[in-house]
């Protein structure tokens, strides 16, 4: 070996440590200074997405919470697989309202509704467990697909659906759906029929295996950090633009095919009539399914940002540019759903509504955001505890 070439290697491996020592100072400054920017979700075959087990550090968005999702890959604490002696349990099924990652676990509705029951003697002398499978983006059908292959295999003795209005029923339907990375189920006649072809799709394949090649870098700060400033500053996105835009006095235009906002009238047919056919369909069959094995099927049907605003001049506003009377049709339509086929529909709407007027208190969003719209803040998550609770327990 020349002495030349001796010392070359030198000065590359003294770059190379240099860069190392570097970037580990650069992950303990990240870690220190409490920068957290994970990947919480990852492609799944069964319901095109999923949390990533194991995943933990906050989630600043939309309010601020720290999030830990359990080795079992559900936003929630450990829970043993086989049902204790003595305990009472609700699997908890919706999209990101369940999830809530902008609130911290032990201030979510399933958290406070198990604590609640416990006191008011839901179950006497049992413990109440509330185990949430929710995850953000699902519709119906993925929440039965979530019951099938994840939450029976933990005895529930409830099915909890916690049925968003605002885009539970858009997400149903394949035609009014942009994102198309996910299971839909489809009639044949009057039957469902579950399309899964989503994964055969090139698009989801590329971003399975991207997920799993990326699998151990997820929880590097640095890592983080890249995919923060790749992401550009982040906007905060809600379910009730029309109504945030009333709120600052703009004017707002239904211009897009399939905006929430939709599911506030009575379908005149087409992509609408048939997203709502299906999604009456998919409750039905969680019902049977449900009954099937010995177990009570409950939907609460939550409220929507723009229909339990504070401001009553806002919320008729709001009805007047949709052309509607009031605000509840989600409501009205699936209590009719649930007395044809049997189902207990608990709408929380109604009465939200007439607790946030009477108190003028905001039940959806958070500092960070735009008050009134968004997800449910603490007092939101409080209040739909109770009001589940109020149904539930001995009268």
């Amino acid at each position: 070996m020349s002495v030349r070439f001796g010392k070359l290697l030198l000065h590359f491996g003294l770059v190379v440590a240099s860069t190392a020592i570097t970037l580990v100072a650069f992950e303990l400054v990240l870690r220190a200074s409490g920068f957290s920017f994970p990947s919480f979700w990852q492609p799944d075959e069964i319901t095109g997405s999923r949390l990533r087990a194991g995943a933990a550090g906050w989630s600043p968005s939309e309010g601020a919470a720290q999030v830990k999702i359990n080795s079992r890959g559900l936003r929630d604490r450990e829970h043993a697989l086989a049902k204790p002696a003595g305990v009472y349990r609700i699997a908890v099924l919706g999209d990101s309202y369940a999830e809530a990652m902008q609130v911290g676990v032990e201030e979510t509705f399933w958290w406070r509704l198990a604590q609640r029951l416990e006191r008011c003697g839901f179950q006497s002398g049992k413990r109440i467990e509330a185990v949430n499978f929710g995850v953000s983006g699902y519709g119906t059908a993925q929440a039965l697909l979530a019951l099938r292959h994840r939450a029976w295999e933990y005895s529930p003795d409830m099915v909890l659906l916690a049925f968003f209005p605002g885009n539970d029923v858009r997400n149903n339907s394949k035609t009014l759906e942009p994102e198309k990375n996910r299971p839909f189920y489809v009639l044949r006649g009057s039957a469902l029929e579950l399309d899964d072809s989503f994964r055969a799709d090139p698009a989801f394949r590329t971003a399975r295996r991207a997920g799993e090649a990326r699998a151990a870098l997820q929880d590097l700060r640095l890592y983080q950090m890249l995919r923060r400033l790749k992401a550009g500053r982040l906007a905060l996105r809600h379910n009730a633009p029309i109504a945030a835009a009333l709120a600052e006095g703009a004017s707002p235009a239904l211009a897009e095919q399939g905006l929430d906002e939709n599911v506030f009238r009575e379908p005149a047919g087409g992509a609408w009539q048939e997203a709502w056919t299906i999604t009456e369909k998919l409750l039905a069959a969680m019902h049977e399914e449900t009954r099937a094995r010995g177990a009570r099927f409950v939907v609460a049907v939550l409220s929507s940002a723009g229909a339990v605003h504070p401001d009553g001049g806002l919320r008729k506003r709001y009805a007047q540019h949709l052309g509607v009377a009031d605000l509840f049709h989600p409501e009205t339509r699936l209590r009719r759903a649930g007395e044809r086929h049997g189902f207990e529909v608990l709408a929380l709407a109604p009465e939200m509504q007439r607790r946030a007027q009477a108190a003028r208190a905001y039940l959806h969003g958070f500092p960070n955001g735009k008050p009134g719209f968004g997800h449910w803040n603490q007092a939101g998550h409080e209040l739909g505890a109770a009001l589940i609770a109020q149904h539930l327990c001995p009268r």
